[in-house]
Parts: structure tokens; sequence; C-alpha cells
């Protein structure tokens, strides 16, 4: 997959990547597969094309969601468990 660096840097800042085992960028909650599908749905949403499986794009948006969340999740409970020195 590529990313411009504006979408590598806005990515970035929602939590959306994370690297598989391999280090190759994914979407966070996906696999590598899962991840080249995610992005050509956006891809052509940007384009104002139709997308082949819009049920699949749900499927795919709903995990990668969750797994999102649960990266800010953690994030924040280690930020509220680490005291602030001052």
């Amino acid at each position: 997959m590529t990313f411009t660096e504006s979408e590598l840097a806005y990515l970035n800042e929602m939590r959306s990547l994370s690297t598989d085992p391999h280090g190759r960028i994914i979407f966070v909650g996906l696999t590598l597969e899962e991840s080249i599908r995610f992005k050509a749905y956006n891809d052509t949403f940007i384009r104002s094309e139709a997308w082949e499986d819009p049920d699949e794009y749900i499927r795919l948006t709903d995990k990668h969601e969750i797994a999102r969340i649960a990266v800010i999740a953690a994030e924040a409970q280690a930020r509220n468990q680490t005291p602030t020195s001052h």
C-alpha cells in the first residue's frame, strides 16, 4: 500500500495504522490483505466510484474502528496511570 505524506500524518494521528509481523504498514485490527481492500474502498470513495461490495466495506470498517478505539483507550489509560511531573 502506498500513502501520501498527508495521509500518513492523518492516519497516524488518528491511531489508524500499525505494522504487521513483517514490518508492513496495515490498518489497526486488519490483516495486510484486509488493509489493502480497505484502502481500495477508501480510495474509490474519494474518487466517487461505486464499491464492489459495500457489506465488506462495513465489516472491515467495524473491525478496524473497534481495534482503533481500543488503541486510543489503552493510550488514555496509560496516560492516566502515569503521574505527570510539575
